[in-house]
């Protein structure tokens, strides 16, 4: 039996985080949330498995955009996949990088999280 995939859930919007965390944790994925930058920083600083990260671009106290970036200094093979309900350009991003435009379906999160984490 393989071990589920941890993927940290970047989203302030209290409804689509919540619906996008159930789907996961239903789909046998296990998921770390957080609401905004500071949080997913202190849980990208920490010790903890992360398989994946899924944020939103647009958030109260920074840009998810940004946020990449920053990630990429502590954890390079970290995959990304970027939410956003505007529109986002991925030149000069890592090709394990993604890009889902809200509303995206909660199956097409989940086949992307399987492309970027494959399991064993």
């Amino acid at each position: 039996m393989s071990t589920p995939p941890t993927v940290l859930v970047v989203e302030d919007d209290f409804l689509i985080r919540t619906c996008l965390i159930e789907f996961l944790e239903d789909s046998d994925v296990s998921v770390l949330e957080a609401e905004n930058c500071a949080t997913a920083r202190g849980f990208l600083h920490s010790d903890r498995a992360l398989d994946l990260l899924i944020m939103d671009i647009s958030l109260p106290d920074g840009s998810g955009a940004d946020l990449g970036q920053e990630s990429r200094q502590i954890r390079p093979d970290l995959p990304i996949i970027y939410t956003t309900g505007h529109g986002m350009n991925l030149d000069g991003a890592s090709p394990i990088d993604r890009v889902m435009t809200k509303p995206y379906q909660l199956d097409a999160i989940l086949n992307v999280v399987h492309e970027l984490v494959p399991t064993s």
